[in-house]
């Protein structure tokens, strides 16, 4: 019964040192994570700029985002074909968020693409 309450002591102990080393963040660095619910439309090149994305997360999680807020944040997507990607948001509407040119176009991702808007300026 010791070896196993130990054991179980130990497993816990370990789990509860995981996480990002030394990555130190701002808790009053604003995020907000969120889904693609569609794609925007092509420009004549057919490369995408915009996307409509629904908020997600726990409870407290606003329904829909304030309009102009998003503006100069980085996006950074979590899932899909363009894991990792950064892209410095332009503007936004309550559901439509759209990104600069400057790191080139969205094409590449799809529905219920999963992402996360960021507080912070991308750093160039």
């Amino acid at each position: 019964m010791r070896f196993a309450t130990a054991c179980i002591f130990a497993l816990g102990t370990a789990l509860a040192h995981a996480g990002h080393d030394d990555v130190k963040v701002d808790p009053a660095l604003r995020r907000l994570p969120g889904m693609i619910a569609a794609l925007g439309e092509p420009d004549a090149e057919g490369r995408i700029y915009s996307f409509y994305g629904k908020p997600i997360g726990p409870a407290g999680t606003p329904a829909a985002y304030v309009p102009g807020e998003l503006r100069g944040w980085r996006l950074t997507l979590l899932a899909g074909k363009r894991f990792a990607s950064v892209f410095e948001v332009k503007s936004n509407s309550e559901s439509e968020i759209i990104v600069t040119g400057l790191d080139g176009p969205l094409n590449g991702i799809a529905e219920r693409d999963v992402f996360i808007v960021e507080e912070i300026a991308i750093a160039r």
